[in-house]
């Protein structure tokens, strides 16, 4: 299986896995500061060693997604990507059209979809890791979505129970 022809067939550089990289932090890096304007100061998290975790493999799936290439799976996965990405874009307009208040990330779903921006977060990055055929990839987005689910439902279970609208 192509997948696991991990060290068979790397290259030190995907333009791709670059590119899918940059996609996905950009909404990131424009709503960032208005966000935490809003962001309330007691917001339960699930804790510091998950934080932690969602950090270093976000971190080192940033890296590993660019610098480790192979050859891609197949363009049904690239489509899954694209629309996973729309969707994800989708979720940021509308908050950035809502005034971007932070507890609108956690609480407006998604044509039924719970903490969409998380959500979608995470489908991208293991969607992109099976596209790019990377392994390492892979491993990281599971790690990263486990732990970012985890963080994002106990912020959206503290954030439902405020009196917000």
């Amino acid at each position: 299986m192509p997948l696991f022809d991990e060290f068979t067939n790397m290259h030190f550089f995907s333009l791709p896995g670059l590119i899918a990289v940059i996609l996905i932090v950009i909404p990131n890096f424009l709503f960032m500061r208005k966000a935490q304007a809003t962001k309330p100061d007691d917001l339960e998290t699930a804790g510091i060693k998950v934080s932690r975790m969602e950090f270093w493999s976000r971190l080192m799936l940033n890296f590993v997604l660019p610098l480790m290439g192979y050859k891609t799976l197949g363009n049904v996965w690239l489509y899954a990507a694209i629309v996973i990405l729309v969707l994800y874009y989708i979720c940021w307009i509308r908050f950035a059209i809502g005034g971007c208040f932070y507890p609108d990330i956690y609480l407006n779903s998604l044509v039924g979809i719970p903490i969409p921006i998380d959500i979608l977060n995470c489908l991208y990055f293991t969607v992109v890791s099976i596209w790019l055929c990377n392994f390492l990839g892979l491993v990281l987005s599971v790690d990263y979505s486990v732990c970012r689910l985890i963080s994002a439902t106990k912020a959206y279970q503290d954030l439902k129970t405020r009196e917000y609208y």
